[in-house]
């Protein structure tokens, strides 16, 4: 398992190695593999200044080479220099008959400004001809493309709300045997998204057992979905922290920890972390979902009210946010308010386990003194005659709707 701790003991062995190759480098300051090693140790654990010693070191060596002009960039985009990395990697776009793997770094390296500057369908138009070539059927050696190529373009077609299409390349790239596993878990968590269960299970597992010690965010959150989906809140939980450990401002993650506190029977946690989670995407419905649920849990019915509503605000026609109302109304006994929401529930195809709750409430089968069976009741898998479960509402709710 990936925690915190290991992160931190990757990141200080990281420190160790570049200060070792730097001791090596005082004896021989003209070795080009040590000084490329001790450059690519510097990026890795954040120490830009030495980063970019070493690259003007080896420019004044070398003034010709791409291989430091490209690592030249590399250390502006590390350092979030985004101007003076498309300034270089422009000059270097145009370099004639650059091998593969040199236009494959430009290539990557501009398309990774598209989406550091949150153009991701920038991003995906610039990648598109080449990862598309390398999908074909009459694909060639010569067309692979490097697994951080494929990380990339994996991840920007997530971000534009495509992830059937990243399902399917990576499939035909995984049936080759050419996807690498950091490309593996960003394919995980559009296979979630994309409602492709088994392979978001292979691809996970896929990434987190080749990168024990940096696994990418991807993996871990779609790991700690998958734990949802089997009620197993502690290893949801377990995940999801992990994730957080990697990225504290993920929404998504947060998201997450919050469902897996809320399946744990601890609302308070649940609920703060679901407010935290709302910070980073204060758009997205399920994360509202997820709120107004811990709020009935915890009584608070004007909260989960509130909850409701605003998902609502952000998509008057999503059924779920018309059954969670539902139940509010039920429970504060407006059983017109409550009928009205079931009924809109119902005719917009959703909320179906939501509705039925409101409607054993309306009958008096449900009441305030069982509240604390309530968490249990709405994430247990408990199936309904029509065969959905509040358990498929909370792994929607995990999903971004687009």
């Amino acid at each position: 398992m990936t925690t915190a701790a290991s992160l931190s003991a990757g990141a200080s062995g990281d420190l160790s190695r570049l200060d070792r190759l730097e001791s090596y480098l005082r004896d021989d300051p003209a070795n080009e593999s040590l000084l490329a090693e001790a450059f690519a140790a510097a990026l890795r654990c954040g120490a830009w200044d030495r980063a970019e010693f070493h690259v003007r070191h080896a420019r004044a060596l070398w003034p010709q080479s791409p291989a430091w002009a490209l690592r030249e960039t590399e250390g502006a985009l590390a350092r979030g220099d985004l101007d003076a990395a498309r300034q270089l990697l422009s000059e270097l776009q145009t370099s004639a008959d650059a091998p593969r793997a040199f236009s494959d770094a430009v290539l990557h390296n501009l398309a990774f400004i598209d989406f550091q500057e949150n153009r991701p369908a920038d991003c995906v138009e610039r990648l598109a001809p080449r990862m598309e070539a390398a999908a074909s059927p009459s694909q060639t050696g010569d067309e692979q493309t490097p697994a951080a190529l494929d990380v990339l373009w994996l991840r920007a077609l997530h971000h534009v709300g495509d992830p059937g299409r990243a399902v399917q390349w990576a499939q035909v790239r995984e049936q080759a045997g050419a996807l690498a596993p950091e490309a593996a878990g960003i394919a995980g968590l559009a296979a979630l998204d994309a409602e492709q269960v088994a392979d978001a299970a292979r691809w996970a597992a896929q990434a987190l057992g080749a990168e024990p010690e940096r696994p990418s965010l991807e993996a871990l959150v779609t790991r700690s979905s998958l734990a949802l989906a089997e009620t197993d809140a502690r290893t949801a939980r377990a995940f999801a922290e992990a994730a957080l450990a990697r990225q504290p401002g993920d929404g998504r993650a947060r998201s997450a920890l919050a469902f897996a506190q809320l399946l744990a029977g601890d609302i308070p946690g649940a609920i703060r972390e679901f407010r935290a989670a709302l910070q980073s995407m204060p758009g997205h419905i399920g994360t509202w979902h997820g709120l107004g649920w811990a709020q009935i849990v915890a009584q608070d019915l004007a909260g989960a009210r509130a909850s409701f509503e605003h998902a609502l605000e952000l998509d008057r026609n999503f059924g779920e946010s018309h059954g969670g109302l539902a139940v509010v109304f039920a429970l504060l006994q407006d059983e017109p308010s409550a009928r009205a929401h079931i009924e809109r529930a119902a005719r917009l195809g959703g909320g179906s386990l939501a509705g039925r709750f409101a409607e054993a409430v309306l009958r008096g089968e449900a009441n305030p003194e069982n509240f604390a069976r309530l968490a249990e009741r709405i994430l247990d898998g408990q199936t309904s005659p029509g065969g959905s479960s509040m358990l498929d509402v909370v792994m929607a709710a995990l999903r971004p709707r687009h």
